[in-house]
């Protein structure tokens, strides 16, 4: 896992990167720490990441800037600041967790354990997307089925909608939480929307939602998807 942390104050930074380090272990691969903007912006522009964790508050300058200008890159943020009356804000823009300062070893465990899916259960209630350059919601009720879309993910609603997400389907799935699941490389389904499995000639088979709308499943993922729904093989 390749982490950006954006922090101001170096001993701040210090202890968070020592329980960001704790948190993810092994599976941590690159920390870099940056303390201002301009230098993040260059190097979120430059290189991948898998999640950043940001400060609001960079010498005077707005750390909401940078997902601002970032918007189109597939990687989760974590806010880490002492705004807390800037939470509401944060998740309007799609953040995956949002930690007060002074924080603890145990919550920055917790924000991990959501970014690693250690946490099966926990799961955002918005997807925030851009349209016509503003950041929209949409409720994670409302999601019906995700498509793959090479590096993006159509998100398709229960009213019929067509939601093109920044995030890859798997990205996606880790922000949905277990409510939803993959039945094909190319689709996910939420699982109380699921009606029935079909099977066709040839091992083919195919999955009906409620509203009556038909999915292709993968051959290795029926057995798995079976179980999940409580049908016997």
């Amino acid at each position: 896992m390749k982490v950006l942390m954006i922090e101001d104050e170096f001993m701040v930074a210090k202890r968070l990167r020592r329980f960001i380090e704790s948190a993810i272990g092994k599976e941590l691969q690159q920390l870099t720490h940056l303390d201002n903007l301009d230098d993040a912006q260059a190097f979120v522009s430059d290189n991948s990441i898998d999640v950043l964790f940001l400060d609001l508050n960079l010498h005077g300058n707005d750390g909401f800037l940078l997902l601002q200008e970032q918007l189109s890159k597939s990687f989760h943020t974590i806010v880490v600041s002492a705004n807390t009356d800037r939470a509401i804000e944060a998740f309007e823009f799609g953040v995956l967790d949002f930690i007060g300062k002074p924080f603890t070893q145990e919550r920055i465990n917790q924000a991990v354990a959501r970014l690693t899916e250690q946490n099966p259960n926990a799961q955002c209630k918005f997807l925030s997307y851009k349209k016509l350059g503003q950041i929209q919601l949409l409720p994670v009720e409302d999601v019906l089925y995700l498509r793959a879309s090479g590096h993006y993910c159509d998100v398709i609603t229960r009213c019929g909608e067509t939601v093109v997400h920044d995030k890859n389907i798997d990205r996606l799935l880790t922000l949905l939480g277990t409510n939803f699941v993959r039945i094909h490389r190319s689709y996910a389904v939420r699982l109380d929307a699921i009606a029935s499995i079909c099977a066709a000639e040839g091992s083919k088979y195919s999955l009906q939602l409620k509203d009556s709308t038909e999915l292709p499943i993968g051959r290795t993922r029926v057995k798995k998807l079976k179980a999940q729904i409580g049908v016997q093989c």
